[in-house]
């Protein structure tokens, strides 16, 4: 029994260290959380950033090929709380986690 739950363990662990979270009020916080659920639980970030970032979207049928390109704007919220926990930036894209970066200690 022990044998198969390691397995599933070390099955899981490249998944578990590509995904970032985050804890506010007891509750988490992970992609595909809203804007919404983030700043009730959060509060507000000490930093907001814009940016527009252009994404290759790219169809191809056979003998032809279409390139486009996508805008995308993104918000990056950093949150400081403080001397004892690291810093955190949540990207968000139309209102939705996409990723969390953990930056260096607050201060």
């Amino acid at each position: 029994m022990y044998k198969w739950i390691s397995l599933l363990v070390l099955a899981w662990m490249p998944a578990l260290a590509f995904s970032q979270s985050l804890r506010c009020s007891e509750k988490i916080i992970g992609e595909g959380s809203t804007r919404l659920e983030v700043s009730s639980l959060c509060g507000e970030p000490a930093q907001i950033e814009h940016k527009t970032i252009y994404r290759d979207v790219s169809t191809a049928t056979p003998g032809v090929a279409v390139g486009t390109t996508t805008e995308v704007h993104l918000e990056l919220w950093v949150y400081n709380f403080g001397p004892d926990r690291l810093m955190q930036r949540i990207w968000l894209e139309d209102g939705v986690v996409i990723r969390i970066d953990s930056l260096g200690y607050g201060f």
